[in-house]
């Protein structure tokens, strides 16, 4: 209930910040209204494992984990800047950083979902970071590495409708959080099944904000 109060009061600054844009245009003001998108529908393939801290996991047809960053944390945090990767060869533990994203002048570490070596980096992402958020499970994906143990290494994953519903659930849970920070701006769309950030949202906060999203849904 106190969260449906809070979105109904959301909508209601949006409405009157979308008359004054109005307002300003037809008197010259402002040249063009600003672009939001918001979040998408949940678009995780079939036998794709989901950590907690937003990564990914693939078990490719060589044995290798392809690992990524999920797309609720690619939406979230939206256009990334550039990207740090391990070195092939390096030893990554799970609950550890697999990768930073640099994104204007702010830092966010994507933690390993698993246990293993690097034995491959996507030289696309490097080059062109965007793919990050328009392609998290293709072209975005991270590194490959092996596994200590491959099925120590998927055991605590999500999977399936498990991963569809928690991913889901982190949405609603990223609108909340949105809510408490007062950004009425950043939540972008009201739909059947619920609330919408607006892509790139989480780059929006304050300093303060910024820090609480990323001990809260990155850890």
């Amino acid at each position: 209930m106190v969260v449906a109060v809070i979105l109904v009061s959301l909508f209601f600054f949006l409405a009157i910040e979308a008359i004054g844009l109005a307002l300003k245009r037809r008197q010259g003001v402002v040249e063009e209204a600003h672009q939001v998108t918001a979040f998408s529908d949940i678009q995780l393939p079939k036998g794709l494992f989901i950590d907690e801290g937003h990564g990914w996991a693939w078990l490719t047809e060589t044995g290798e984990l392809r690992l990524g960053a999920d797309e609720f944390l690619a939406q979230a945090v939206g256009a990334v800047d550039h990207i740090d990767l391990p070195a092939v060869g390096t030893k990554v533990a799970k609950g550890e950083t697999l990768a930073s994203f640099h994104c204007k002048g702010r830092e966010i570490s994507l933690n390993s979902p698993v246990n293993g070596t690097v034995v491959a980096t996507n030289d696309t992402v490097l080059n062109s970071p965007s793919s990050i958020e328009s392609d998290p499970y293709g072209s975005g994906w991270l590194a490959s590495v092996w596994p200590v143990e491959h099925t120590e290494a998927l055991k605590s994953l999500k999977v399936g409708e498990g991963a569809v519903a928690w991913l889901e659930n982190e949405v609603q849970r990223f609108v909340e959080f949105l809510a408490c920070k007062t950004s009425p701006e950043l939540v972008g769309a009201t739909l059947p099944d619920g609330a919408r950030p607006v892509v790139g949202s989480a780059l929006a906060l304050d300093d303060e904000g910024w820090q609480e999203f990323r001990n809260e849904f990155v850890g």
